[in-house]
């Protein structure tokens, strides 16, 4: 999607509400609170305020973390980071898995590091990033407090390496072992979140039984008929 498609102001309150799934009356709180930066604050008195594509996005992210009940300035990193990404025309992977761990209890001066695997971004160095396919994901990807020369599994190469015992047991006793996390899929919610609107715009909005129908239709062999 383009730049120009990003932030054309084109979408309707009904239209957010349908691919967000944000309710009604959240969504306006936000917007009168300013809680997510929107490419049309003030549309003027007896207006209707119109969205856009990255709006959209935005405003999704935003629902997730809400749902999460996690803090609303976590919703804002996300949605600051996709607007520059996809501003800048940055493909956004979609096995692009972001490792969340609150730390509301912990005392300050414990350290939990994250190590990212996703490549330099704001979003993998803040809160931990991974790229691959969930289905073949270890848990222990996210939740290990690191993965580095201090490592728990066995040194054998691939990501099939089974937990040493005797690390796991002497890293535990210096307080090293694993925390829990919150997997949050950021690619798939982004560029998701694209395509839904895609359709929007092209008039479609298929349903989820419409949508397979399509695929189904387009993998029919061309000769499929004449057999």
């Amino acid at each position: 999607m383009s730049t120009t498609e990003l932030l054309d102001q084109r979408f309707t309150q009904a239209d957010v509400l349908g691919v967000t799934k944000l309710r009604k009356e959240l969504l306006q709180t936000w917007v009168n609170r300013g809680v997510v930066k929107l490419g049309e604050q003030n549309p003027g008195t007896g207006k209707r305020r119109l969205y856009s594509a990255l709006d959209i996005v935005k405003l999704g992210l935003m629902r997730r973390v809400a749902d999460l009940g996690l803090e609303l300035d976590i919703g804002r990193d996300l949605a600051s980071e996709a607007e520059r990404l996809l501003l800048k025309g940055k493909e956004i992977e979609w096995e692009y898995y972001l490792s969340m761990r609150a730390d509301a209890a912990t005392q300050r001066d414990v350290n939990v590091t994250v190590v990212a695997s996703a490549g330099y971004s704001v979003l993998a160095l803040k809160y931990g990033a991974i790229v691959g396919d969930a289905h073949d994901m270890r848990v222990s990807r996210f939740t290990e407090s690191f993965d580095s020369i201090f490592g728990r599994r066995l040194r054998t190469g691939g990501d099939d390496r089974p937990i040493d015992p005797i690390r796991r047991d002497a890293l535990a006793r210096a307080g090293v072992y694993a925390e829990p996390a919150v997997i949050f899929p950021f690619g798939e919610i982004v560029n998701g979140t694209l395509l839904q609107v895609q359709a929007l715009r092209e008039g479609r909005s298929p349903s989820v039984a419409g949508a397979l129908s399509e695929v189904e239709s387009a993998t029919v062999p061309e000769d499929f008929d004449a057999q």
